[in-house]
């Protein structure tokens, strides 16, 4: 390990939608199965509502709710303009994150496919630019924001392992290029996202034969990270047989996700009720929609308008209506949305694919799972062993404890 660094380096693993569910298959894998035997696997944990992925990752990486970092959901929509913007720069997050943070410690960081990392200084950089624009503008992008030419020799290194530059390629080389910098000491804080299995859920369902492929996939990564954190730990003089000793891991999921069956247009059925949106309109986000209204409503158009959601309630696949905590905690009241509803299990609201996700935390089967492993998390009693609920955020309080408790003598943060 690096002589001037106080800690030990911190990875963070995200594996996007995997459920809790998931876990029990991914323990018949030999590389989760490894990694659990290293740490405390905590079961039936709750993830964050709004549960999409630009919230969650937020909340993790600030340590705060979205009402308070301010991401809520993952675009923006124009309803006028039948329009969305991803929510995907730093600029836009109201709290310190943790790059933020480990920065200020003066660590080398390195962030890959992470939300909302680009415009953060980050050395090892591999920013996720996603949107509705061009493949060009969106690859200038790519390459202002990533840290491009550090890179630029894992690209030719990995390029045939990764096939194409789809989800399933850039979780290879995610993986692969870790696994390097991680053996050679490269960075003291990491934070990487794989996230195929989400893609693979959203188009071919949770239970699908592609999905299981992909769990699988997810394994054989995990396992080339493994290799990177093995060979540094021996370099550092422990034993990887007995564990980990000079690493703080954190491995975990955003959300679960439900197969679908149907699905609802919310400002459809506006249209259809004659009510514009200069009036009223939704944002979806799948697993609920949240409804704005303009201020000053004349007393006829409130009128038509609280028909319309009497109605609303009452439709087939439509659950209830949001509380007052989740409308605080998902950060839709400061975005302007004065009420929301979430559907039932297999219905969605807005886009119809045969998974999704974004529904509330009182569901059955909608649980995700983290895994924490290190003398700086566990103890050595806690090695081997599985807990059972408590939320998602509780990942970046952990993560933010450890940066703070992390120095570098000696060296300029870069």
């Amino acid at each position: 390990m690096r002589k001037n660094l106080t800690g030990r380096p911190i990875i963070m693993i995200s594996l996007d939608a995997i459920s809790d569910n998931d876990i029990n298959y991914l323990l018949t894998l030999p590389n989760f199965k490894k990694l659990a035997s290293w740490g405390l696997l905590h079961r039936s944990v709750d993830s964050l509502f709004i549960s999409n992925t630009y919230p969650v990752h937020t909340s993790i990486s600030t340590g705060v709710l979205p009402s308070e970092h301010g991401l809520f959901d993952n675009v923006i929509y124009d309803p006028f303009k039948d329009s969305e913007k991803w929510r995907a720069h730093k600029k836009l997050i109201k709290a310190k994150t943790l790059p933020e943070r480990a920065r200020e410690k003066g660590l080398v960081s390195c962030a890959m496919m992470y939300p909302c990392t680009p415009g953060e200084k980050i050395r090892y950089h591999l920013a996720e630019v996603p949107g509705t624009e061009s493949m060009l503008f969106r690859g200038f992008k790519f390459v202002h924001y990533s840290s491009t030419f550090r890179l630029c020799p894992k690209f030719f290194r990995y390029m045939k392992k990764c096939k194409s530059f789809n989800y399933f390629g850039i979780d290879t080389f995610i993986a692969y290029t870790a696994r390097d910098l991680i053996a050679k000491e490269k960075a003291d804080f990491y934070m990487l996202h794989l996230q195929d299995t989400d893609h693979q859920k959203h188009h071919t369902g949770i239970d699908s034969d592609i999905t299981k492929k992909s769990i699988e996939y997810d394994d054989k990564l995990l396992g080339k990270i493994i290799e990177g954190i093995e060979e540094a730990e021996k370099r550092a003089g422990g034993d990887p047989k007995k564990g980990i000793t000079h690493f703080d891991i954190l491995v975990f999921s955003d959300h679960a996700c439900f197969n679908v069956k149907n699905n609802i247009k919310p400002n459809d059925l506006l249209k259809e009720a004659g009510i514009p949106f200069e009036n009223a309109w939704f944002q979806t986000v799948n697993g609920a929609c949240f409804l704005h209204v303009a201020p000053d409503l004349p007393s006829d158009a409130q009128k038509a308008l609280d028909k319309f959601l009497d109605d609303f309630k009452k439709m087939p696949g439509v659950k209830r209506e949001l509380t007052k905590e989740e409308m605080h905690d998902s950060g839709a009241i400061g975005a302007g949305f004065t009420t929301g509803f979430t559907p039932v299990p297999g219905t969605t609201f807005g886009a119809m694919k045969k998974g999704q996700h974004g529904y509330t935390l009182d569901n059955d089967d909608y649980k995700i799972f983290y895994l924490e492993i290190g003398p700086g998390l566990i103890s050595e009693e806690q090695k081997g062993t599985e807990t059972s609920g408590g939320s998602i955020l509780e990942v970046g309080k952990k993560a933010i404890d450890l940066v703070e408790k992390t120095n570098l003598s000696g060296r300029v943060p870069r």
